[in-house]
């Protein structure tokens, strides 16, 4: 069978192949192959080094990348094009896969139920807080469109897979005829053993706090744990360290950390490689925060998890799905913020108890257990094919 799979993603095309900023390594592609002899990806192309991180490439995976789509302007005015070439791959494609939110997956999620395709939508966040988040007049002024068209394809989809267990589910549900899966599209190798949590990590002298994020995607919440830290007693913050993971501009950051007086608790560490370069970074903090905006299913906070880290979150997204009831605060709320924080400094039993519960909470999301799911989820999809043809 031949999938399409449609996203905003932006590509970097090399004389070596095909390029991803990092979200799509070739290493995605294996998750659909195993039930899929060909994968056509029709996205975006890049020309920013930005998107030249890791290779995308794979056997058995070709690529489309439109160049009428580098912004919401070019879109508007390439729009009949851009719908013709997706409406060309969409009628010869087997099953048309969407991963939303996304531009490009919304136009295609409407081109195949009216060309009565098989339709799988990937939901990987909510829409209508992805475009309110990122800040922009006009994300806010289209997020309810946007959102309402989301909904509308979701409830008209023949196979549904979603990255949360219930928040998704609930924002978008799928019709009582659809084939529908909890999935993750966070999958971890491996997970830290409890024997070789490093006790010093949570009660030495030095209270590492650490964010993964794009400096460039602001709905992270860099700033929002600057302002948390500030809020604090001089006598914590003197053993704060702040350290951040990431890539792009980060001058908003030290600007604000410079306003705050926090400029010496801060410690930039730049990108770091998928696996060893991530763990290795992730065991030696004392605490996690994802004080997102708006999220799926955050995989830097799973990833963390799984290297034994105690986690602070917001309520966005998956994110109170894997994190501990006391220690989730309303989004944007610095005060509740700031005082998990606090409480986690002072009670390190509780904070040692936490990075424990962590192992614990990350194992649903193990090759072994993703690559069961995934299977049992294509097994009932091929049934329904059979059935139906």
């Amino acid at each position: 069978m031949k999938l399409l799979f449609i996203h905003d993603h932006p590509f970097y095309v090399a004389e070596d192949g095909i390029y991803s900023g990092g979200g799509l390594p070739n290493s995605v592609w294996q998750n659909y192959l195993i039930n899929f002899k060909e994968i056509i990806v029709f996205a975006r192309r890049s020309c920013k080094n930005k998107d030249k991180q890791v290779k995308s490439s794979n056997v058995n995976v070709s690529f489309y990348l439109t160049t009428k789509y580098s912004s919401v302007f070019s879109l508007l005015i390439n729009f009949r094009s851009v719908y013709r070439e997706l409406n060309s791959f969409i009628n010869e494609a087997d099953i048309i896969l969407v991963r939303l939110p996304s531009v490009l997956g919304l136009i295609a999620g409407k081109i195949a139920l009216k060309n009565k395709k098989y339709l799988w939508v990937e939901q990987v966040g909510n829409t209508s807080e992805s475009l309110m988040g990122h800040g922009s007049i006009l994300g806010k002024f289209i997020a309810p469109v946007f959102e309402y068209i989301n909904y509308k394809i979701v409830c008209k989809a023949n196979f549904i897979s979603y990255v949360t267990e219930v928040k998704l589910q609930n924002d978008y549900p799928a019709s009582s005829n659809a084939i529908k899966v909890s999935l993750s599209n966070v999958i971890i190798k491996e997970c830290l053993g409890e024997n070789k949590l490093d006790k010093d990590r949570f009660f030495g002298e030095v209270y590492r706090i650490g964010l993964i994020g794009s400096f460039d995607a602001r709905y992270k919440g860099q700033d929002l744990l600057l302002k948390a830290i500030h809020l604090l007693e001089d006598n914590i913050k003197s053993k704060v360290k702040l350290c951040f993971v990431g890539k792009g501009d980060y001058t908003w950051v030290v600007n604000l950390a410079k306003q705050l007086d926090l400029i010496e608790n801060i410690e930039f560490i730049g990108s770091l490689k998928a696996g060893i370069e991530v763990n290795d970074f992730l065991q030696t903090l004392s605490l996690y925060v994802q004080p997102s905006i708006t999220e799926g299913m955050p995989r830097a906070t799973i990833e963390a998890m799984a290297m034994g880290c105690p986690v602070i979150g917001s309520d966005v997204g998956g994110i109170p799905e894997i994190v501990s009831s006391q220690f989730v605060h309303r989004k944007k709320n610095i005060k509740e913020f700031s005082n998990h924080i606090k409480i986690l400094f002072f009670e390190r039993d509780t904070l040692y108890s936490e990075a424990k519960s962590s192992l614990i909470k990350v194992k649903p999301y193990l090759k072994e257990v993703l690559d069961n799911k995934r299977i049992e989820f294509y097994s009932r999809i091929n049934s329904e094919l059979i059935i139906k043809n």
